[in-house]
């Protein structure tokens, strides 16, 4: 009898397995893979999943909303919005009705080479989406690929152009939001396992390591930084102590802003070419010198945990984070006296939360377009925090329509922005 309750708990354990269940972690991925990679030794990890809906690319439809939903012509920054969206590897252009313009769809196979890629076993195309996508003024796509069930989630970053027509793919681990300089040059975060100690690290090997990565506007790496050796070769080495012992990917490291070299209020020393990073797992912002690679500047502040962090126009910081997973925030904060100057929380009848992914970008008008991703929302509010547009993913899945892919990120484009070859005579 006792062997038959053994056998019996054994198939309940291979039936929860194979079903890939998750669960909201950092970063995001299926609970079984997250296991694996906590485990005694850190090691990618590749889980096989029968079922799509069970990862962190769709989430339960809270609405059965499609589409815009709210629209104030008045208020509203009129523009394009382009979005990806969780069923694959797809990104989508709209106008301010909703009415689609165009799609890229980018399969990872079409991309993949086995010479190049960092991923020698990839996930089936339907687990692989862009996490961050970008337009170019002439309907060319940059974008970043992660997968479900693989654990590091980056496959790699890739330029197509306005037919889906692959331009150039860099097929290491990148991962995050990338930017684009006004040169074309592309800073992408990038991991890979560091095995050994070698430099002498503050972090206890094996670790996730975060390199920051420039490619020329051909797709071919300039540079590769640790970020790791940047911080500890810094006067801010000390953020690092703050790393639990067996924590495998110290830094979290979530976004990348090229900033430029104009100097930033706030910010001592804070001329020359520089990028903004987000290292969530640190509570902290940076500011890596280019030139001399290493990071010049960092802070903490009223945040924990962000999924992005943005340096406005004038000066300010936009950080967003989801403190406790259930209500996100996205907070314009003035570096330089450490002020909350505006922020947006959601609430009941319009909520701002998800597990990961969440953004903004700031307007030419002083709207903000949010991207609430396990929502699949995309949401512009005013100064004071009306909602002037709202458009939900309109793609459904399981049983009734169910289930709805997240939005994984979200961009706003002036008409004036786009090449009129490329958009034509269509109206935002």
């Amino acid at each position: 009898m006792q062997k038959k309750i053994w056998i019996g708990l054994a198939a309940v354990v291979a039936v929860v397995a194979g079903a890939a269940i998750t669960v909201a972690v950092w970063p995001p991925a299926t609970k079984l893979v997250m296991d694996a990679w906590q485990g005694d030794r850190f090691r990618e990890v590749r889980q096989v999943i029968t079922d799509p809906l069970a990862t962190d690319h769709w989430s339960k439809a809270r609405v059965a909303d499609k589409g815009v939903t709210i629209w104030d012509p008045i208020n509203a920054y009129r523009g394009f919005t382009l979005y990806t969206s969780g069923e694959g590897p797809v990104a989508r252009l709209v106008t301010m009705t909703g009415a689609p313009v165009h799609e890229w769809t980018i399969p990872y196979s079409k991309v993949w080479k086995l010479e190049t890629a960092a991923v020698q076993e990839p996930q089936p195309d339907n687990l692989v989406f862009l996490r961050h996508a970008r337009l170019q003024p002439n309907g060319d796509l940059i974008a970043v690929f992660e997968a479900a069930g693989h654990m590091p989630a980056g496959y790699g970053i890739v330029r197509v152009d306005k037919d889906s027509k692959p331009l150039w793919s860099y097929l290491q681990r990148a991962h995050g939001a990338f930017d684009v300089a006004p040169d074309g040059r592309v800073f992408v975060l990038v991991q890979a396992i560091r095995e050994d100690d070698e430099p002498t690290s503050m972090v206890e090997t094996p670790f996730l390591e975060d390199f920051l990565v420039v490619l020329g506007p051909d797709g071919k790496e300039t540079a590769k930084i640790s970020l790791v050796d940047a911080l500890e070769r810094s006067r801010f080495a000390s953020l690092l102590g703050k790393v639990p012992a067996g924590v495998h990917d110290p830094l979290g490291a979530t976004s990348v802003q090229y900033i430029g070299g104009d100097a930033v209020k706030g910010i001592p020393d804070s001329a020359g070419e520089r990028v903004l990073l987000s290292f969530g797992g640190l509570d902290s912002v940076a500011v890596m010198d280019l030139a001399g690679k290493q990071i010049s500047w960092a802070a903490r502040g009223a945040w924990r945990r962000q999924h992005e962090a943005r340096m406005l126009p004038g000066g300010d910081l936009m950080v967003v984070d989801a403190p406790d997973e259930n209500d996100g925030r996205a907070q314009q904060i003035d570096m330089s006296n450490s002020t909350v100057v505006w922020s947006f929380g959601g609430g009941t009848d319009q909520p701002f939360a998800s597990t990961a992914r969440l953004s903004a970008q700031r307007l030419p008008n002083g709207n903000t377009l949010l991207t609430e991703s396990d929502g699949g929302r995309l949401v512009e509010v005013d100064q004071s925090g009306t909602v002037v547009w709202e458009y939900t993913n309109p793609a459904r899945a399981g049983q009734d329509g169910a289930y709805i892919p997240v939005i994984a990120s979200g961009q706003r484009i002036e008409a004036r922005a786009l090449d009129t070859s490329f958009r034509g005579f269509t109206r935002p």
